[in-house]
């Protein structure tokens, strides 16, 4: 179970997060001048972290931040929240930004970056439970132009992801003048005449971890894969619409807009992929 105060590092330290405090002149709070990322542990054990590592770097790089000195082992430092608070099944929250300074727009220099990873419980991914779902609402794409970059600038994620709530439903499909870019917190794939569609990895969407493995496994049981550009009509008629994302696997989206796709039920294809990717992390994270 998880602990009511977990330990959590923060620039060096392992403290209780009761006790975890930074400046009102914090870079992250004022400008959202920072990224993030979100790991998945199983049993105990990290999945795709290099792939996780690497874009972050990418992100800092993005926004001018060099990385901070502890970067390389922000796995390691993960590994020991873990163990410290008795975790074996975790989502691990990283976030590096550009430390305290003077409210100013030009970046502070000599200011050391702010780094803090939070751990929480998660449950494992059960491949016997069947495939989980999820209902949608389309919205206008209104993130600026950098998508790729994983930004804490999350408002226009947050008041969409709002939008979906107030209407009844779990997550928003963003589009940009119809063109279908991805959900507020997942990335988005189609399936019509067997194909699996998704949206290229430009800047208007962020390359999710997950996107590239499913992508990767479907390729391997032989599903063609079309990373092209779709609109929401051909969501709206695909055969099957479904999520990938490191805090929910593989989702199928039963309506969108409440149009049921697929009359309202997970897909076969949906389904291979949730199977194929159960296996996988049991094969990464599970197997001796």
């Amino acid at each position: 179970m998880p602990h009511s105060d977990p330990i959590i590092y923060l620039n060096g330290d392992f403290i209780h997060k009761s006790a975890a405090t930074m400046s009102v002149d914090e870079r992250g709070t004022l400008f959202a001048d920072g990224v993030y990322e979100v790991l998945r542990f199983y049993a105990g054990r990290p999945l795709a972290a290099p792939l996780h590592l690497e874009r972050m770097r990418k992100s800092l790089s993005r926004i001018g931040l060099a990385p901070p000195d502890d970067f390389d082992q922000l796995p390691a430092t993960a590994q020991a929240l873990l163990e410290k608070n008795s975790l074996q099944n975790a989502k691990i929250y990283w976030q590096v930004t550009r430390g305290p300074a003077p409210r100013n727009a030009t970046f502070p220099k000599g200011v050391p970056p702010t780094v803090l990873i939070v751990p929480s419980h998660s449950d494992p991914l059960d491949a016997g439970s069947g495939v989980p779902t999820q209902t949608a609402v389309l919205t206008p794409d209104e993130r600026w132009s950098n998508c790729w970059i994983k930004s804490l600038m999350l408002l226009p994620n947050v008041l969409a992801a709002n939008a979906a709530h107030k209407a009844g439903c779990d997550s928003a499909f963003l589009h940009r003048d119809g063109a279908v870019t991805e959900a507020t917190n997942a990335n988005i794939m189609i399936v019509r005449d067997g194909e699996l569609w998704t949206h290229p990895a430009d800047r208007w969407i962020l390359n999710g971890v997950t996107r590239q493995i499913v992508l990767g496994l479907a390729r391997d049981l032989g599903i063609t894969v079309r990373e092209q550009v779709y609109d929401t009509d051909q969501l709206l008629t695909g055969d099957e619409v479904l999520l990938t994302g490191t805090t929910i696997h593989v989702t199928a989206v039963t309506h969108v807009d409440g149009q049921p796709i697929r009359n309202g039920q997970p897909g076969p294809v949906t389904l291979r992929l949730h199977e194929a990717l159960a296996r996988y992390i049991a094969g990464e994270c599970l197997s001796e």
